[in-house]
């Protein structure tokens, strides 16, 4: 019976796991619930952090495996602390309550680089939208080893993506490159051929991301449809 105790309790660790990834514990001076359908990179944006501060402050090592209900760190004090500036004319609120409103610390420059300076690109070719919508592409049709037809839509519009196809749960990350598409409109339909190295597999991963932080997959099985 002992026995059969400890693994249960181990068990329940293991799967409480994920939602304890925000180390900082009271420390911390903002925690993030992780919404369904976000990832580090909007949550990021939401505080003015970048995506790879966050990684870091919670010890996550693919930033693609976050789950919904779990609880993040978001490092943004050291963020507080610059803005806290003698002249308190432009931000006077910073310096006596430094985690109410750690967005608008951010508000005129780039997030802070104290993690990792090189990780927060100046966007400035791209603006960011005011609001953020996910991206998202439909598989329309397939021809078995040769090309697949998909339908996006919600993508921001005139920018350039790099398609990429992989292995089934992979994402598509790292993936062999196929081709550069331009989202246009933001709602477009395109085919791509499937490269050799994937020909004779059941099930593909694709993907369309973007230099700039945008990014979509979707999967499909490499059958012809009629």
């Amino acid at each position: 019976m002992k026995r059969l105790a400890a693994c249960i309790v181990a068990l329940t660790i293991i799967l409480a796991f994920p939602f304890l990834t925000a180390l900082a514990g009271d420390t911390c001076a903002v925690k993030h619930t992780v919404q369904t359908g976000e990832n580090l990179y909007r949550i990021g944006l939401k505080y003015g952090v970048s995506w790879p501060a966050i990684a870091a402050a919670n010890n996550i090592s693919d930033p693609n495996r976050i789950a919904a209900g779990q609880v993040l760190c978001i490092p943004v004090a050291a963020t507080a602390t610059t803005a806290a500036t003698p002249t308190k004319t432009s931000t006077p609120s910073t310096s006596a309550t430094p985690t109410t409103t750690p967005a608008t610390a951010t508000s005129t420059k780039p997030p802070t680089t104290a993690v990792t300076p090189t990780a927060t690109p100046t966007r400035t070719s791209t603006p960011i939208p005011a609001s953020f919508v996910i991206l998202t592409f439909t598989i329309t049709g397939v021809v078995r080893d040769q090309a697949v037809t998909i339908s996006a839509i919600n993508f921001p519009r005139n920018t350039k993506f790099d398609v990429l196809m992989g292995a089934m749960h992979t994402q598509g990350v790292n993936g062999v490159f196929v081709a550069v598409t331009d989202s246009g409109s933001g709602a477009f339909t395109a085919t791509y051929n499937i490269p050799a190295s994937l020909k004779g597999s059941s099930q593909i991963s694709i993907r369309l991301q973007s230099n700039v932080g945008y990014y979509s997959y979707n999967w499909f099985y490499n059958n012809s449809t009629k």
